[in-house]
């Protein structure tokens, strides 16, 4: 039996939209994840509240791995815990990217 025009023009509504789905899962941005930081860490990870550290200046292995520990647990914190639980390592990587790009200077 051959699929009908319908099927057919369903089917190729699913290509349309699952193609689009995949090149946007495999192409993350981290400077678009990290503006959800800026309302506590300050616009491009410059904190301007000494609680609060600043992101910018650090290196990428040194924010991948304080994501890491707050989100698998080991390191403490009053809202960080919860926050990285969100993103996945590479989300998190693409993010850290983005802070270690700018300068410490910035932040101070």
């Amino acid at each position: 039996m051959r699929p009908g025009f319908a099927g057919v023009s369903f089917s190729t509504f699913l290509i349309c939209v699952a193609i689009p789905s995949i090149a946007i899962s495999q192409s993350i941005n981290g400077a678009v994840i990290a503006n959800t930081c800026a309302g506590c860490h300050g616009t491009y990870g410059a904190s301007v509240d000494t609680k609060i550290p600043p992101l910018a200046g650090q290196t990428t292995d040194e924010l991948v791995s304080t994501m890491l520990a707050y989100r698998d647990g080991s390191r403490k914190g009053t809202i960080m815990n919860r926050v990285a639980r969100a993103y996945n390592e590479e989300e998190i990587r693409a993010i850290a990217e983005y802070f270690a790009s700018f300068p410490k200077e910035n932040s101070e």
